[in-house]
């Protein structure tokens, strides 16, 4: 058939054998899934089997986008992959930017699986039809931006997913970036690749793409572009970035820090770190960071980053003290390819129990503090599995077997630091959805009206339902929470908030709320129609979403994930101090205590919305039938 808006091919790549086979897509499977995380979802669910390990040669990779990339549909970029995840032991999806699924539909490919392995460091060079398995030794070694930077100089334009050393080690939580920029992978995608001895994947093409109904499209694109651009804070976000929506200068000062909080403010970002910002194709808000260091130890530092947020929040650390430091460290760690948020989360949960004597300098080799110098520490010995670090490299998981004592200490959700606390920002979806992710805690949102702050009236909350597509009938459900004076019941709209994350990463759209703002699941909707030529209706794009997250679940199910695993950490149900401040766990509007009961409350609408059984978490017989899921269960 002739393929619109998607290429209508999977390549299958495998490393051990060399071997490159091409296959078409299913279009009753696109009907069914749409694309990006949907269609990874199926492939997943012949590809991965139960119980694989995660390490091992025959955990494949499955990189996926949407129909709409490859357009100029504003915000059309997202790179999804599959696996089964280290870190957590479950399958599940992770989401990047910037080039890498341009290019992808550029040389033709919806999705790309990649099996097996090599016994010497490799990387992958695409180019339209030609698949090359090239010798890494040269870059094996290097940190991120290096080999990065060495594979653009001898390809020229092209997007490029890379691992640093802690990948090369296996780090468990070691992840990727593409373009050196966007992360790509908590939970251990780099240290899959290094267990592959895969080092990069560069990808070139120059095919491009057709749109079913050009016309329309354009009427489309006219529309939805003149409504950014006259968008009155369009001009901020241009300015800012991410540090418009999270100005954590506040949150330094609500902790005391007021001296870290002076430095984190918009004039010091602009005047003294801010060199340009950085752009996805086909982004009119360009919310990525190029930062260049003007003053300082570190002045002429330069540090590709997806927000300025990301190095800043490391201040909150208390022995941090110049955004400098928090920088340099934040480079570092992108360098090697770790995860800022754990290894934050890793030393400050050191040095406390370093302080109170559980695990001192004698077991450990450092006096563990929350300074600069103990932040380096951490970061060289994880990436290189020195000493200690080779514990800590293997994750929380293995710091609680090593040393059980510690495991209630630990702030983590299925073997991910906490990312959303909700004692500072009150439960929402996203602190939430942390719980009931097969992944456990990470950075995902549908872009729920709960993202961006309490204070919402029914009446608002009421046009933000109306925009993600949730269905009238269940606006009763959604404001009849556990107690009456809660407001809005986050347990039912986290489900929903996961189904509109789930049709934009089909689609390949992003999920920021500068993007996400604009979109609708009606114009979606339109937008897909017309770039495919098919037709498939809002309700439809719903089902499809819906299908996908119960395929997830059943394939965790098969992992041996029940309702047990789905655990409110019992640190959210103590005092947080936060300077002068004693925070509680509260409901999103603050006017609640959240208990246990109420918390598992909250669990139990979220599976009657599903559709799940309340006691295993797992989807019922009868809603496998509604989806079709048959012989996929």
């Amino acid at each position: 058939m002739n393929w619109h808006g998607y290429t209508g091919q999977i390549l299958d790549i495998d490393l051990s054998s060399g071997n490159a086979i091409l296959k078409e897509e299913d279009l009753d499977d696109l009907m069914q899934f749409v694309g990006g995380i949907g269609m990874n979802c199926r492939l997943a669910a012949e590809l991965i089997q139960p119980k694989i390990e995660p390490l091992s040669p025959d955990n494949p990779i499955i990189v996926g986008t949407g129909p709409l990339v490859g357009s100029i549909m504003p915000g059309a970029s997202r790179t999804v992959v599959m696996s089964k995840f280290p870190a957590t032991g479950a399958i599940a999806n992770s989401c990047g930017s910037m080039s890498f699924a341009f290019y992808m539909k550029q040389a033709g490919y919806d999705h790309i699986i990649i099996r097996g392995g090599t016994d010497e460091p490799c990387y992958l060079h695409i180019n339209n039809d030609q698949i090359r398995i090239n010798d890494a030794t040269h870059l094996w070694g290097k940190d991120i931006v290096e080999a990065t930077n060495i594979l653009k100089k001898e390809y020229g334009n092209s997007g490029v997913i890379a691992i640093g050393q802690a990948g090369e080690n296996m780090v468990v939580s070691a992840l990727t970036l593409i373009d050196k920029t966007s992360t790509l992978g908590r939970g251990g995608l780099g240290a899959i690749m290094g267990s592959k001895h895969l080092k990069a994947i560069i990808i070139q093409g120059n095919k491009g793409i057709t749109i079913g109904r050009p016309k329309e499209f354009m009427n489309l694109y006219r529309d939805l572009y003149n409504r950014i651009a006259n968008y009155p804070q369009r001009k901020s976000w241009h300015e800012l970035g991410m540090l418009r929506s999270l100005p954590i200068n506040m949150i330094l000062a609500a902790k005391g820090q007021k001296k870290k909080a002076r430095q984190c403010n918009e004039r010091t970002y602009l005047k003294k770190i801010k060199y340009r910002r950085m752009a996805c194709p086909s982004c009119p808000m360009a919310d990525k960071d190029l930062l260049e260091l003007q003053e300082g130890n570190f002045s002429g530092l330069t540090n590709y980053t997806s927000s300025v947020i990301n190095p800043f929040l490391m201040l909150t650390l208390d022995g941090l003290e110049t955004y400098g430091q928090a920088i340099k460290a934040f480079d570092l760690i992108n360098r090697y390819g770790l995860d800022s948020l754990t290894i934050t989360a890793l030393l400050d949960f050191l040095a406390a129990i370093n302080e109170e004597g559980t695990l001192t300098e004698a077991e450990t080799g450092v006096d563990w503090k929350r300074d600069y110098h103990s932040l380096i520490r951490l970061i060289e010995m994880c990436a290189f599995r020195e000493g200690f670090g080779n514990i800590l490299a293997g994750g929380w998981n293995t710091l609680a077997k090593t040393y059980p004592e510690l495991d209630k200490k630990m702030l983590v959700i299925k073997g991910l630091d906490v990312v959303f606390e909700p004692r500072f920002l009150r439960m929402g979806t996203m602190e939430f959805e942390q719980v009931v992710n097969p992944k456990g805690a990470h950075v995902a949102s549908g872009g729920s009206p709960t993202y961006v702050g309490a204070g919402h009236t029914k009446e608002k909350f009421r046009r933000h339902f109306a925009r993600m597509g949730i269905p009238q009938e269940a606006y009763s459900r959604l404001f009849n929470p556990p107690r009456p004076d809660m407001g809005v019941d986050i347990g039912r709209l986290t489900r929903y908030s996961e189904d509109w994350y789930t049709i934009l990463t089909s689609l390949g759209l992003c999920a920021r709320a500068q993007m996400n703002r604009f979109y609708s699941i009606e114009s979606v909707a339109k937008f897909y129609n017309a770039a495919t030529g098919l037709d498939i209706t809002p309700e439809q794009l719903r089902s499809a979403a819906e299908r996908t997250w119960n395929l997830l679940r059943i394939l965790n199910q098969k992992e041996g994930f029940f309702r047990a695993d789905d655990k409110f950490p019992p640190e959210w149900f103590k005092p947080l101090k936060y300077g002068d401040h004693q925070l509680e766990f509260k409901n999103f509007e603050g006017d609640v205590k959240i208990t246990r009961e109420i918390a598992e409350s909250l669990l139990d609408h979220y599976y009657d919305e599903r559709g799940w059984d309340r006691e295993t978490g797992h989807p019922t017989v009868n809603k496998i039938r509604e989806l079709n899921l048959d012989g996929l269960d």
